[in-house]
């Protein structure tokens, strides 16, 4: 605000400045207005403000601090309520002579000052000078976290670092053999996709696959095998031609390049993407697709969380509840929609999200923030996450007209608390360089030379049974180490050095000679193979043309014989080898 004190006071009224003149001391309400204003701009900008001030209650002081010390001088109320939980009184009652009560200005209207300019209150710039010299900054703005949750046998924890470091590469892979499938309108993957997709996550999904008990009823779905096609098109790693996704040139790079870095790739892409709207998500909420702008761009809904992000301190939980109220307390807000009233719940008319009450920020973007943080920020390993089943988590939608048949508003309703990764951390760009850290167990295992592994002492900690779930298979209590599933994980990415640096650490002795010899093994065949890319298998009419075009200089480096009248060619090479062939006089039907 650059208006001075007296110019502000100069907007008011009579009456209303009687009502301010009332709370200074000793002072009488008599006079005309320019003395009225004369009186308060010489008690406010004296020796007596002190005294004034020091007469409020803690929270009017709080808010006479956090504006006197704002750069630009405003108190928000947004902030102020979502930092103290409360908001400070400007009106106090006021006994009238006719026998009612009314209310009038409270003292704190004398320091606190409504800008019509600016749409917000403001302390006037020469009177927050002078409280600058005794009123105290508030304190730093901090965002409450924890080393550990709460016991909750409800609560899944999902550590997500190394699913990601893991995923990513099976996703591009996948994409590499040309199986999956997406909406030419939409690019988002269909049922048969989802559910391929779900069967090549390291762990699953966040979310068992449960059908629907009765029509009516909601079905949470995928998460994570939704993310990952989404991701990696706005990453520049996957294309959409017609309905299949094809690796890119960028995507084929990616699988040579430390999987971590690909991953901060993907997330400075997906802050940016116009690809796709997380909110669309959020699928009860209706009208999303009217008529006119309805929603706000994403990108801009994005910025503000990843800076969020950047001050929640890694490896420490943070419930979601604490940090949406960090947010707004350090005025991080956005919109998620231009205009309210064209969402709705059930029905347009009745259920829109215009009336008052019914699209607050707990029911837009906190959903929105869900969505960002359980479907896209997890997915990458960005942030660990402790969930419920979203059913009957938020109950907050509960008194909106036509809400009756929804026990979850959104399918992230469920998520309760999340912590930043070391490997968020770099995506983060909190930390130039990804350091992965080690398993420091304090459990002491048995290592057999039946390749049994069995847990002596302590117990495993999440990230060592989610690490033996990889290379061994559960039976009598402890782990068997199996060649089937060893091999399945060195696909998937795992590295082999991970689970014999664990094994050693808590095996005192040397490790059985078999089981060295299981782990070189492992090493030596894991990887022997290896899909460079996909091909197209062809069938000649005869042997003859076969001949021919195998061994013609022109054709025979484009194909490999598969058979006497078969030949191979790689995908990204058949319209080429087709051009070819045509010139020897053949034609080559799809």
């Amino acid at each position: 605000m650059s208006m001075t004190l007296r110019d502000s006071l100069a907007r008011h009224t009579v009456a209303e400045l009687k009502d301010l003149v009332s709370h200074l001391p000793g002072a009488g309400s008599a006079g005309r207005k320019d003395e009225l204003v004369e009186r308060i701009v010489g008690t406010l900008l004296g020796p007596g403000v002190q005294a004034i001030w020091s007469a409020l209650d803690e929270t009017q002081k709080a808010a006479v601090a956090e504006a006197v010390h704002h750069p630009r001088g405003e108190y928000s109320e947004r902030c102020f309520r979502a930092r103290y939980l409360r908001v400070p009184s400007f009106q106090v009652a006021s006994a009238k002579s006719s026998g009612y009560s009314a209310s009038k200005s409270s003292a704190l209207a004398l320091f606190l000052h409504y800008s019509p300019d600016e749409s917000c209150y403001c302390v006037p710039t020469d009177l927050q000078a002078r409280l600058q010299a005794f009123v105290l900054p508030p304190a730093p703005l901090s965002l409450q976290s924890s080393e550990t949750l709460a016991e909750d046998e409800s609560l899944t924890i999902r550590l997500t670092e190394r699913e990601a470091l893991q995923e990513v590469a099976v996703m591009l892979r996948t994409i590499e053999q040309a199986r999956v499938l997406v909406s030419e309108k939409t690019s988002t993957p269909g049922t048969a996709t989802l559910r391929l997709l779900s069967e090549k996550l390291a762990g699953g999904d966040f979310y068992p696959s449960v059908e629907k008990k009765e029509r009516w009823g909601q079905e949470i779905g995928p998460i994570k095998a939704f993310a990952w096609p989404m991701l990696l098109q706005a990453g520049g790693l996957a294309v959409r031609v017609g309905t299949r996704l094809v690796i890119s040139p960028a995507g084929i790079k990616g699988l040579s390049m430390p999987s971590a870095e690909v991953l901060r790739g993907l997330w400075r892409k997906w802050l940016k993407t116009t690809l796709f709207d997380e909110f669309s998500r959020v699928d009860t909420i209706k009208g999303q697709n009217s008529k006119g702008r309805v929603m706000t761009a994403a990108a801009p809904r994005r910025a503000p969380i990843e800076e969020t992000l950047r001050d929640c301190p890694v490896g420490r939980w943070i419930t979601f509840d604490d940090f949406s109220r960090f947010m707004r307390a350090s005025d991080r807000h956005f919109e998620v929609t231009h205009d309210t009233w064209k969402l709705y719940l059930c029905e347009r008319q009745y259920g829109s999200l215009g009336f008052n009450g019914s699209g607050g920020w707990n029911i837009l973007q906190e959903r929105y923030l869900l969505a960002v943080l359980f479907e896209y920020a997890a997915t990458l390993g960005l942030v660990d996450v402790a969930y419920h089943d979203p059913a009957d988590a938020r109950n907050d939608f509960s008194d909106l007209w036509g809400t009756d048949e929804l026990s979850f508003l959104s399918r992230y309703d469920g998520l309760t608390a999340f912590r930043v990764t070391p490997l968020g951390a770099y995506l983060l760009g909190l930390e130039a360089a990804y350091r992965p850290l080690a398993i420091v167990s304090s459990v002491a295992l048995s290592v057999s030379p039946d390749l049994r592994v069995n847990v002596v002492a302590g117990a495993l900690a999440a990230e060592e049974a989610l690490l033996l779930e990889s290379w061994a298979v559960a039976e009598h209590g402890g782990w068997r180490l199996d060649r089937d599933k060893a091999l399945l994980a060195m696909e998937k990415g795992h590295a082999i050095a991970e689970l014999k640096g664990f094994l050693a650490s808590a095996h005192e002795l040397p490790l059985p000679e078999s089981v060295d010899s299981f782990l070189q093994f492992c090493e030596r065949n894991g990887q022997a193979l290896k899909t460079v890319g996909s091909a197209v298998l062809i069938e000649c009419r005869d042997t003859d043309i076969a001949d021919e075009i195998a061994g013609r200089r022109e054709t025979g480096s484009l194909c490999l014989r598969a058979g006497p009248r078969m030949l191979v060619v790689r995908s990204d090479q058949v319209d080429k080898f087709r051009e070819r062939v045509r010139l020897l006089g053949f034609g080559m039907m799809s």
